[in-house]
């Protein structure tokens, strides 16, 4: 509890009075995300946003198969719709929503998910979460992230005129992730990558100074320890 405003700046996720559920949440920080899925699951809609937390750090970090990440990705997303509609006001129901869509949709190739109309939903479900919380860092990593995606695979002027992508408003939410969580290694990782896809080797400077900052964090619980590690990585390539 003491804790909890620190590993949460990211994402803003409230303090949930439960008990039982907290002990759920203090699972996944200390790195036992199946337990932690577990629980959530088993605290009925209001522990959805633990179980998609779990499961979404295992597959964006842990799964080594590609086929079963992605098919996490889609529970994730099955999930944070039903959440959305069980709890609509509640902006991570969202933010997972658009998370899991975001990372499926990179794993299926980008430009096949906008055929698909992935693209549009991806973008609703993030900007319905920031207009609920102006705020949510992860959810402005995010949002840029994807936009950068978007403006890489289809190129700028594409990107704009169908999908409402562009570098501007990419760039606008990177550095207003970054200025909301700086000491968040997982939004500065997300960031350093959409810096990379947006300017290439121009960014690559802003991309690496982002890797370096994140590498350097003390991890306050084992999800940022993984990001931290991610980025030590990331910079040894």
């Amino acid at each position: 509890r003491a804790q909890w405003a620190d590993l949460h700046r990211a994402d803003g996720e409230p303090l949930p009075p439960d008990a039982a559920l907290q002990a759920g949440w203090a699972l996944l920080h200390g790195g036992r995300f199946e337990q932690a899925a577990s629980a959530g699951l088993g605290a009925g809609v209001e522990g959805l946003s633990l179980v998609n937390h779990a499961t979404a750090v295992q597959a964006t970090l842990l799964e080594p198969q590609e086929r079963r990440r992605l098919d996490l990705f889609k529970d994730v997303h099955a999930r944070a719709c039903a959440h959305a509609a069980l709890r609509p006001r509640a902006a991570n129901a969202w933010y997972w929503q658009g998370y899991a869509l975001a990372r499926y949709a990179e794993g299926i190739h980008v430009a096949r998910a906008l055929a698909q109309g992935l693209g549009t939903q991806v973008r609703h479900a993030l900007e319905t979460a920031l207009a609920l919380a102006p705020e949510h860092a992860g959810a402005h990593a995010a949002l840029g992230g994807f936009q950068a995606a978007v403006i890489d695979k289809v190129g700028p002027l594409v990107a704009a005129m169908t999908y409402g992508a562009r570098a501007d408003s990419a760039l606008a939410h990177l550095r207003q992730a970054e200025r909301l969580a700086p000491d968040s290694p997982a939004v500065l990782q997300e960031c350093a990558s959409a810096w990379v896809r947006l300017e290439g080797e121009a960014r690559l400077a802003e991309a690496t100074r982002l890797q370096e900052q994140a590498a350097q964090l003390p991890a306050r619980d084992a999800v940022e320890r993984l990001w931290v590690e991610l980025a030590r990585a990331s910079l040894a390539l």
